[in-house]
């Protein structure tokens, strides 16, 4: 007989006509050997790379999805995602705060299409609440939303981690992408966008130190922001510091966009399933 599947509550947006948001979370969850248990706050009408409207879920549907999870399931980990309005995220991030498992947010104010899908009040009470999480992601993008500071170099993102502990962040870890150093050595930096091989950078501060993993720079199919995060919750929910969670996690990324299954007329589908093409195991 087999262990049963511990179940993690993954709350954000539902696509349609896409494997974003919470169809993502559901194939990355399933992947790592959980059960994901959804909670949708926004609902965002999209296909082949166009969106054409989001619609927040009512605060109140929100809310009655919090409670009747919390009665009735044993999560063991929370992935939360985009949360599409000021009121949402208010109720999510309030509701979290009382849970006592780990907890990854992912900062999300705008979809990789180009649309907004958490508002300036959103991002502010987001900001107000990072201390919910055991770990916030976000990218390049939205740190320098959150910020107030433009990123061009690993020196710029070191400052805006400071400022994300300085609010309440008790970790925060920035997809830099391709950065230099410095700001004034791009043309002789060897992880430039001149080298021959760029290295793309995730920065993560804890408040006293800080950690750069590197990786080869890849094109990021889609979903590969929703394997990173529910690998290190997973990870987390079963003893790990956050390094190791963090390690696995890059790796779980890396492997499965190196192994992105192309599709006819679109970007490639990651490949969550890449360790049986391998032959691996693990978690």
């Amino acid at each position: 007989m087999t262990d049963s599947l511990q179940p993690i509550l993954c709350i954000g947006a539902l696509y349609t006509g896409s494997e974003r948001g919470l169809a993502s979370d559901i194939l990355a969850s399933r992947a790592r050997g959980f059960t994901p248990v959804t909670i949708c706050t926004a609902i965002v009408v999209a296909s082949h790379d166009a969106v054409t409207d989001l619609t927040e879920v009512p605060v109140d549907t929100v809310y009655s999805q919090l409670e009747h999870v919390h009665q009735a399931v044993d999560i063991a980990g929370v992935r939360i995602g985009i949360l599409g309005s000021d009121r949402n995220a208010k109720a999510v991030l309030e509701w979290a705060s009382g849970v006592d498992v780990p907890v990854v947010l992912e900062l999300v104010a705008s979809g990789p299409s180009g649309e907004t899908v958490l508002p300036a009040r959103g991002i502010d009470v987001v900001a107000e609440h990072l201390a919910v999480a055991d770990l916030v992601l976000v990218s390049r993008q939205d740190a320098e939303l959150v910020t107030g500071g433009e990123i061009t170099s690993l020196d710029d993102a070191q400052v805006a981690a400071q400022r994300f502990s300085n609010r309440g962040a008790k970790g925060v870890l920035i997809d830099c992408g391709v950065l230099p150093a410095r700001f004034y050595d791009a043309a002789d930096d060897p992880g430039g966008d001149s080298a021959a091989s760029p290295l793309a950078s995730y920065l993560y501060f804890d408040g006293e130190d800080f950690a750069l993993f590197e990786v080869p720079s890849q094109a990021a199919p889609i979903g590969r922001e929703s394997l990173f995060a529910i690998t290190a919750v997973t990870r987390l929910s079963q003893g790990d510091s956050i390094e190791v969670a963090l390690q696995a996690a890059v790796r779980e990324t890396v492997e499965a966009t190196r192994h992105a299954t192309p599709i006819a007329g679109g970007e490639p589908a990651l490949n969550y399933a890449w360790r049986l093409r391998e032959g691996t195991s693990g978690t």
